[in-house]
């Protein structure tokens, strides 16, 4: 079964470049700035349950869960089919975004909360309320100030900026 609420959280702002990463894509770190935005969501969720708690391996998004588990006690499990969308093709990444999910109803919990990347979070979208997901839906992500919940298959975002 699908979980009933799922939370995305993008990792915590790390670029202020228009054009991506460059060579810092698996390098980057969140900005200083970021912080305060990543404590007002863990605040956020400090209250609300999740029964289990993922993160892509990356290092944004690992210091943007050591924010929030500070803060929430939530532990995340590191998960690399959350990474990225990096160095392989779209039906690879589409299979591994299919797989998490397939994963996910076989653990049967009811509350998530999965802190990514925003490609991840708009494949990770499209699958959970279209059942697919289309290249062209992978720009399809809120700021990293956004929280996007996913609760009985209905969609909602909350701007911490």
């Amino acid at each position: 079964m699908i979980p009933q609420t799922i939370y995305l959280m993008r990792h915590g702002l790390a670029t202020h470049s228009t054009t991506g990463y460059g060579d810092t894509i698996l390098t980057a770190t969140i900005l200083p700035e970021a912080i305060p935005v990543v404590k007002k969501i863990a605040e956020y969720l400090k209250d609300k349950p999740t029964n289990a708690n993922f993160s892509s391996e990356f290092l944004r998004c690992k210091q943007t869960a050591k924010i929030v588990t500070d803060i929430t006690n939530k532990q995340f499990e590191f998960d690399k089919r959350l990474n990225e969308f990096y160095d392989e093709t779209f039906l690879q990444f589409k299979e591994r975004l299919q797989n998490f999910i397939e994963d996910l109803e076989q653990k049967n919990v009811p509350h998530v909360l999965i802190c990514t990347h925003g490609a991840v979070i708009a494949g990770l979208k499209h699958l959970l309320l279209r059942n697919t997901v289309l290249e062209e839906n992978l720009l399809d992500f809120a700021v990293p100030n956004v929280l996007t919940t996913i609760e009985n298959g209905k969609i909602h975002e909350i701007d911490f900026s």
